[in-house]
């Protein structure tokens, strides 16, 4: 019993450790058809926004935060070598934005391929932001993009428009325009949950319950987070509703539920719960009420996660003798391990389309 506690606790430490991705990002897989990671980057240039009208006060920073943002965005990918704006030769308030207005020499004398030219527009709290794409070396374009705001919203416009630009190049949508939630002590010694965007920007503390919260899942509609809290004395199951700042309880049996997540049309939620010092994964509806257990072993079975279609589930377990990785239907039928390097392996998670796994292992301690 004793080898089985302390095996858990090490289950719980990895599943603090792990990162939620809200599910935009997770549908959000870069995949390069024309280039990739590890190849030779496509030169690209991304001079500041200019100013289509008088701009004052905050909206003069508006042209260069929005390409700060998106050139930052674009290096994260590692398919983008963004040109240096020194090298630019054109002035940063040129008006051009169709491609018949823009001197494409310019761009191609300095080695670029791509080019953003936009510009921003303010009155009063609101501003208006045009983003276009063009093919240098075609001299035509190949994306547009309009966004309507305030000066908070820049970030966000610019995060959009990367996943444009990748869209453009690879077929698939990018990643920037999502939200991380993850557990933190930086308000103290009690672990709250955060949510930022994913460059790290917009952080935003969404539990103050001076108490222990773990492992938070977004919902498939991307308004609501289900997590596990200690702030009853039990580990039960809540959902943090960000539209109306409701927050349910949906488990209040003796007992801990954690790792909960939702299956990806909403109606399900898998999660491991634990009586009496053993953990199985077991199958809840929406509102928290048990359907079924799908696994009843002695070991002790965690972090289940749902497949992008929705008919199987990985989850971690140690009935082999140490922490693998276990995926089964999601019927809790045709339990086959996967995982048979390392001596633990813990926190799986499916690839966007369904053709992987990741997990976390120890490596050397």
């Amino acid at each position: 019993m004793k080898r089985k506690r302390r095996r858990w606790r090490y289950l719980c430490a990895a599943v603090l450790a792990t990162l939620a991705v809200s599910p935009a990002a997770g549908r959000a897989q870069v995949k390069g058809t024309i280039i990739g990671p590890g190849t030779r980057s496509y030169p690209i240039a991304v001079p500041e926004l200019a100013p289509l009208g008088p701009s004052s006060g905050h909206a003069r920073s508006t042209g260069v935060e929005f390409a700060d943002i998106l050139t930052k965005d674009l290096k994260l990918t590692g398919l983008f070598r963004v040109i240096d704006r020194a090298a630019y030769i054109e002035r940063p308030d040129a008006q051009g934005l169709t491609a018949d207005a823009i001197n494409f020499d310019n761009w191609s004398v300095i080695g670029a391929l791509a080019l953003v030219k936009g510009g921003y527009s303010a009155d009063g709290e609101k501003i208006s932001v045009e983003a276009r794409l063009f093919d240098v070396y075609q001299r035509r374009q190949i994306a547009g993009r309009r966004y309507h705001g305030t000066a908070q919203d820049v970030r966000r416009m610019a995060h959009k428009f990367a996943d444009a630009v990748l869209e453009a190049f690879t077929g698939e949508r990018g990643p920037f325009d999502s939200r991380i939630a993850f557990i933190s002590t930086r308000g103290g010694r009690f672990k709250d949950i955060y949510v930022m965007s994913l460059d790290g920007g917009d952080l935003l503390q969404v539990t103050r319950s001076r108490s222990i919260n773990l492992s938070p899942a977004w919902s498939p509609d991307v308004h609501s987070l289900l997590y596990t809290s200690y702030k009853h004395g039990n580990p039960d199951l809540y959902v943090l509703d960000f539209v109306n700042g409701r927050e349910v309880r949906l488990t209040s049996e003796r007992g801990l539920h954690v790792g909960g997540r939702w299956s990806p049309d909403g109606s399900r939620i898998a999660v491991a719960v634990e009586q009496q010092g053993n953990s199985d994964i077991a199958l809840l509806d929406s509102s928290g009420r048990l359907l079924r257990k799908l696994t009843d072993h002695w070991a002790i079975d965690v972090s289940p996660t749902w497949s992008p279609d929705g008919k199987r589930l990985a989850f971690c377990s140690n009935r082999s003798g140490a922490p693998q990785i276990y995926v089964m239907d999601a019927d809790g039928t045709n339990v086959r391990r996967v995982t048979f390097e390392g001596a633990y392996n813990t926190s799986p998670a499916w690839s966007p389309k369904g053709e992987r796994i990741a997990y976390a292992s120890r490596v050397g301690g």
